[in-house]
């Protein structure tokens, strides 16, 4: 592969443009085009001539902009580039971009049939600002063993790498099951990987499939139920947890009503810190004066009295 320090000037319909080395190929930016109406076109295109005339190595947004503009485009010719050279060309020519998971994956995928997996971890990981040996190198590289429609789900940000692990130790009729979650929402790393976690665990331990333990939770029900993104992650979430751990969910039901029962009435909050690793709790109350303080003291000696506190100080010897 050899760059040209020559810059040639050619009609931008001349300069074809695709190929899958084109991997973050995007909607014009407004700015660009403002840029380059009032200034020109500064930086040139990389193309290689072929049979069929002058291919498009980087560049795309440029040479749209020209074509919309009915100018010529400023092009630096490439010769004997490889299929490996153009899209190594193509990172190097975008460097400027910030690109995110998705960006990566699509990014991986070009190379992954070019190149051996060492060479992906060595060089490729780094130029898509991946640390070769990092967790985040394991799970990217991971990405490349699911199917095109999850690649599909995480380059749209619907689902994150970090789901990735859990994906791959389901089954395709699982796989499946779960998909509809992630056909209209965007879920957060943590929610993700929890309600994932959670599905497949509860299955396990159930001997049922994840699609019998969703209809069982009412968790199939709940994705037609038309909630807003933010009410059906968090309702999809709060009933996967308690599936996964009933035991837990039963303790956190009593906990509830005993706090409720204890700080009612005053400006006392409480919760449980740790689980139910231990009886313990946690009691919180916000004041902003002499008065207030005054105040929370008394109901704390109020909240001292309350029976309620031997079922507070049992639940954490009721776990597993």
């Amino acid at each position: 592969m050899q760059l040209s320090n020559e810059i040639i000037s050619a009609s931008a319909d001349a300069v074809k443009n695709g190929g899958q080395h084109l991997f973050w190929s995007e909607n014009i930016n407004e700015s660009l085009e403002i840029s380059i109406g009032q200034f020109g076109q500064t930086t040139p295109v990389l193309a290689q001539e072929s049979d069929a005339g002058l291919e498009l190595i980087s560049g795309h947004a440029r040479l749209e902009v020209m074509k919309r503009l009915s100018n010529p485009v400023l092009v630096r010719v490439v010769t004997d580039a490889s299929p490996l050279d153009k899209g190594l060309l193509y990172l190097a020519d975008n460097t400027h971009k910030e690109i995110d998971d998705g960006m990566r994956l699509a990014a991986l995928n070009y190379f992954a049939p070019l190149a051996d997996s060492s060479y992906l971890r060595q060089t490729i990981l780094p130029m898509i600002g991946i640390k070769s040996k990092s967790k985040n190198a394991k799970l990217l590289m991971r990405w490349l063993d699911l199917p095109n429609n999850w690649q599909h789900h995480m380059q749209a940000g619907r689902i994150p790498m970090a789901a990735g692990d859990v994906l791959l130790k389901m089954d395709k009729a699982d796989r499946d099951a779960i998909e509809p979650l992630f056909d209209s929402f965007s879920w957060s790393r943590s929610n993700a990987v929890n309600m994932l976690t959670w599905l497949f665990e509860a299955g396990k331990m159930q001997g049922k499939t994840v699609a019998q333990v969703m209809a069982d939770s009412g968790i199939t029900a709940t994705l037609g139920q038309g909630l807003s993104p933010k009410d059906a992650i968090a309702r999809l979430t709060a009933v996967a947890k308690e599936t996964r751990y009933p035991h837990l969910n039963s303790l956190q039901a009593s906990f509830d009503k005993a706090a409720r029962d204890i700080t009612t009435g005053t400006s006392w909050r409480m919760v449980q810190p740790n689980n139910f690793e231990t009886g313990g709790t946690e009691l919180t109350v916000s004041v902003k004066n002499v008065e207030q303080l005054d105040k929370a003291t008394r109901e704390l000696e109020t909240i001292g009295s309350s029976p309620q506190w031997k079922t507070i100080w049992s639940l954490g010897e009721q776990n597993d």
